[in-house]
């Protein structure tokens, strides 16, 4: 089975590579991609604690991260047929000095953690800190409504695999109730873009300053 800290990095390496691409597009398959490498860690755990329960997390994550929302977000793009290049508040450059910078952070804060009973290396603990940073970055740098749910996408992705990594994941119950809530906030974030393009012809959230009283 590949080992842990291989899927760790593909889940770091999808989410850096998230501040360098400017198509909308290749961002939907990049964050496929990093889903299909949670839902994977999750296999891994659940084969290296017996946790028959997160057989069933790994199936959902791959099925809803991995697979339903980026068809959701794939249809909204085809249903509006907007632009596919990303619109930013700083260029590429910066933005992937910024996440090379929350990533140095989320190291050095985690190397400083003392926390036991955890039996796997603090880098992974530190690259979904980082994931959680870096998602959070997303939501604030760019301007296309898509975009800023990708960025909570990635966000709710960091703070997935901590809990897997801190509890060998959440009960069954809440994480079933998280998968449901992600799930729904994209298809709102996806209603909202195509009524911002119906109304504004744009899907830049700027334009929402419009409806101040």
């Amino acid at each position: 089975m590949v080992s842990l800290q291989v899927l760790s990095v593909g889940l770091m390496l999808t989410t850096i590579s998230l501040l360098y691409w400017k198509r909308i597009v290749t961002a939907i398959r990049i964050l496929a991609l990093q889903s299909f490498f949670l839902g994977f860690i999750a296999i891994w755990m659940a084969a290296r604690t017996g946790t028959s329960d997160l057989y069933v997390i790994a199936a959902l994550t791959i099925l809803v991260k991995g697979l339903g929302i980026p068809w959701v977000l794939n249809y909204t793009l085809k249903k509006i047929d907007i632009h596919r290049e990303t619109e930013k508040l700083i260029g590429r450059e910066l933005s992937l000095l910024a996440g090379g910078a929350l990533l140095v952070v989320a190291y050095v804060t985690t190397s400083k953690l003392k926390i036991s009973g955890m039996d796997v290396p603090h880098g992974v603990l530190a690259i979904s800190i980082a994931m959680l940073l870096i998602g959070l970055l997303m939501m604030m740098t760019h301007k296309k409504a898509i975009m800023q749910g990708i960025g909570l996408v990635v966000m709710e992705n960091g703070l997935f695999l901590a809990a897997l990594l801190l509890t060998y994941g959440m009960p069954f119950l809440v994480d079933i109730g998280v998968f449901l809530d992600i799930f729904v906030a994209v298809i709102l974030i996806s209603m909202l873009t195509y009524r911002m393009d119906r109304v504004f012809q744009s899907t830049n959230t700027d334009h929402l300053r419009r409806l101040r009283g």
